[in-house]
């Protein structure tokens, strides 16, 4: 899997080593770097950040206050500071690790592997495959689903909703690509569109470019058209 990450840090050596760092590690993908929180907003807000590396002492605002601003479900936080005396306030705050400057590589890997733990741990926990039924964690429930009952699953922004026949809509924090992984042992489930896996069996017919699926249409692209082809023949 890849992690898309942004940095930071209001001092440009600070940003050149994590990212030069980053670019070490093939999962990793730095889509920008920054000066301050409020330069990083956009991003955070647009965006599916994966690891936000976060200097604590900005100029004009801190990195314990900007996360406190922040609604961040997807997004793992390592803390990268000089200053040892934030350390508790950091991991109170759910950080997954606390980076004193200056950073080694060695400390740099260990954070990284505790964000792919806790990632993997949180993917397991969410959703998860058992004998032809999905257990589905959305809110406070877990559901189990048999996968024959899943119309589709559609991707919402930092979410994924599963549409069902008897449980109705489930929301998980993920991505598609995740699902399709979740999905391994079925073959009736097929993404046929960036924002659309959809279960092959419940496809009443097929009609310029799209699916009818209970009553819905849903676009087939041309990034999956092909695959659809092979697999509906």
């Amino acid at each position: 899997m890849e992690f898309k990450c942004i940095i930071v840090d209001d001092e440009q050596p600070a940003r050149k080593l994590l990212e030069n760092y980053c670019s070490k590690i093939k999962s990793l993908h730095v889509v920008g770097c920054y000066k301050s929180g409020l330069d990083a907003l956009s991003v955070l807000q647009e965006k599916e950040i994966d690891i936000l590396f976060l200097d604590i002492q900005m100029p004009d605002i801190s990195g314990i206050d900007f996360l406190k601003s922040l609604k961040l479900h997807k997004t793992k936080v390592v803390f990268t500071t000089a200053y040892r005396d934030y350390a508790l306030e950091g991991f109170e705050l759910d950080a997954v690790d606390y980076l004193l400057k200056p950073i080694e590589f060695h400390r740099f890997l260990r954070a990284i592997e505790k964000v792919k733990e806790v990632h993997q741990k949180k993917e397991k926990r969410e959703v998860k495959d058992v004998e032809g039924s999905l257990i589905i964690r959305s809110g406070k429930k877990q559901y189990r689903v048999p996968t024959s009952e899943i119309l589709y699953i559609k991707s919402e922004s930092e979410y994924v909703k599963y549409v069902t026949q008897n449980h109705g809509n489930l929301m998980v924090h993920g991505a598609l690509k995740e699902v399709m992984n979740s999905l391994s042992n079925s073959n009736n489930f097929l993404r046929i569109h960036r924002s659309y896996i959809v279960n092959m069996t419940h496809i009443t017919y097929v009609e310029g470019g799209r699916v009818r699926i209970n009553g819905e249409f849903f676009p087939i692209s041309e990034t999956y058209r092909l695959d659809f082809l092979k697999t509906w023949k």
